[in-house]
């Protein structure tokens, strides 16, 4: 059995306070992002995090990097909840878009879509139903689920995702969220493909091919609830296929 995750102790103001933290400075940067944090200066630990992230040494920091996340979510919560608390509601709903489970359980069912049209169990129909399905979902348009306030956004997420798939530039300021939510989804689709073609024709093995699909996927949720910014930049979500053939060759 695996151990309980201790739960995070608040401040008096209701912030997370730092985990135990080695060496010196990651301790004296999490104080200094709970300062921030409180002062409303969210985008100066956003562009930290990016910035760490970017570092050779960013793997030996993960705590850090998930102290950072946890201040981020308690952010979110606060400025959507306005006077009458709503982000607790979305937060507490089965659907919710902030929960990496919601997230990842809609990208391994599209993922166990596609293994299954490449298998020949499912229809090319069915995956671009789920794409468009998907994109609509996360641009905030399907009221079973509840959004992550302003980060479903053309500005937020719609931007993250050209910048971290990596989509065409010329996206950018121009199509709406949900048409760049779709070509987030057929890239992956399109990675998902290349995965198992190069399986298919011994490229790689069995079990390559499904650690490649499990990074696919990871990178996949994290890019849609906001985590992928605190990841090393080469970490793009094409970046999992990056070294095998393209469908076409």
């Amino acid at each position: 059995m695996m151990p309980r995750q201790r739960a995070r102790q608040l401040n008096p103001q209701g912030w997370p306070l730092p985990p135990p933290l080695a060496p010196a400075w990651t301790a004296r940067r999490a104080v200094f992002w709970l300062r921030l944090m409180q002062a409303g200066r969210v985008h100066r630990v956003h562009g930290d995090l990016v910035a760490l992230a970017r570092r050779r040494t960013a793997r030996r920091h993960a705590a850090l990097f998930d102290y950072g996340e946890a201040l981020r979510q308690e952010w979110r919560a606060r400025t959507e909840a306005g006077p009458a608390g709503p982000a607790l509601a979305r937060a507490a709903h089965p659907n919710y878009l902030g929960s990496l489970a919601v997230v990842r359980s809609l990208v391994d069912g599209y993922i166990a879509l596609l293994i299954a049209r490449a298998g020949g169990t499912a229809p090319h129909s069915a995956c671009e139903a789920e794409m468009h399905r998907l994109a609509r979902i996360f641009a905030g348009g399907d009221p079973g689920f509840a959004r992550i306030g302003g980060w479903n956004s053309r500005d937020q997420l719609g931007e993250t995702a050209i910048r971290r798939v990596p989509l065409d530039p010329g996206m950018a300021g121009a199509a709406p969220l949900e048409a760049v939510m779709q070509e987030t989804f057929a890239a992956a689709g399109l990675a998902t493909l290349r995965i198992l073609r190069a399986a298919e024709r011994s490229g790689i093995g069995a079990d390559a091919a499904l650690r490649r699909l499990s990074i696919l996927a990871g990178r996949t949720a994290a890019l849609l609830v906001g985590t992928a910014d605190s990841q090393p930049e080469e970490e793009t979500l094409l970046g999992a296929v990056a070294d095998l053939p393209e469908l076409g060759a």
